[in-house]
C-alpha cells in the first residue's frame, strides 16, 4: 500500500532512478533488506537493553521513546506527541539526506538505529519486569513499531533514490529530466510518509488507551 501511494507521485520527468521499477526482484529485495535492517537493529537493541538502567532509558527517550513508564502513566495525547516527535526526528534526517549528494551513505543506517531503539525498550522491559515486560512489548510497543518500520523503510528508499539521482546528475554534463519536478515529487512522497508516521503514532496512542491500565510498573 505504501509502495502504491508513493509511486503515484512519480512522473516521467523525474531524475533517473537507480532502483528498478515496481515488481522487479531487486525492488522486492531492497524492501526485505530495509525491513531486515530494522529487525536486526531491534535484536541487537534487545540484547543491549538487558544491561541498561532506568536513567539511560530516560535520557534516550526523546529519540527512541524508551521511557515505557510514560506510555503507561501519561495521557493519550502525551503518548501521541512523544511518539510523533521521536518518529519525526528520523524522518527529518532521512528527508535531508535525500537532498544531499552524499545522503545515500548515512541514510542506510537509519533503519538500524530506529530498530535499535525499539529493541532497547523491549529488552529493558523484559529484563526489568519479566513476563509483564513481554506483555507490555506485545501490546504497547510492537503495534506502532510494526507500522513505522514500513514507513521508515519507504522513506529511506525514497531518500536513497533521490540522493543517487542527484549524484548522477552532478557527474553528467547534461541533465536528463527536470530536477524541480523530481524534488517536488520527493517532497510529496515525504509528506505522505509523514502522514503515515502520524498513523503510527495514533496506533501507539490507541494501544496506550486500551492497555495501559494493565501495567503498574
Amino acid at each position: 500500500m505504501i509502495n502504491k501511494m508513493i509511486l503515484k507521485n512519480r512522473t516521467e520527468h523525474d531524475i533517473p532512478e537507480k532502483i528498478p521499477q515496481k515488481g522487479s526482484w531487486k525492488r522486492k529485495t531492497g524492501w526485505l533488506i530495509l525491513i531486515g535492517t530494522v529487525i536486526l537493529g531491534a535484536v541487537i537493541g534487545a540484547l543491549s537493553g538487558r544491561y541498561a538502567d532506568a536513567s539511560l532509558m530516560k535520557q534516550l527517550d526523546i529519540v527512541f521513546l524508551t521511557n515505557f513508564r510514560m506510555r503507561a502513566d501519561n495521557g493519550a495525547l502525551s503518548v501521541f506527541s512523544a511518539s510523533f516527535a521521536a518518529n519525526f526526528i528520523f524522518l527529518l534526517t532521512v528527508f535531508l539526506s535525500g537532498l544531499s549528494l552524499w545522503g545515500e551513505i548515512p541514510v542506510v543506517f537509519v533503519p538500524f538505529i530506529k530498530g535499535y531503539g525499539y529493541g532497547l525498550t523491549m529488552g529493558y522491559a523484559y529484563s526489568a519486569f519479566g513476563l509483564s515486560g513481554i506483555l507490555y512489548n506485545l501490546l504497547m510497543v510492537l503495534p506502532g513499531a510494526f507500522v513505522f518500520a514500513f514507513v521508515i523503510s519507504a522513506a529511506v528508499r525514497e531518500s536513497f533514490t533521490h540522493s543517487m539521482g542527484l549524484l548522477s546528475m552532478f557527474r553528467k554534463s547534461a541533465v536528463s529530466g527536470d530536477p524541480i519536478v523530481s524534488i517536488r515529487r520527493y517532497m510529496l512522497s515525504m509528506i505522505w510518509l509523514l502522514f503515515l508516521s502520524a498513523v503510527s503514532s495514533a496506533v501507539d496512542m490507541l494501544c496506550s488507551l486500551m492497555f495501559s491500565w494493565l501495567f503498574d510498573f
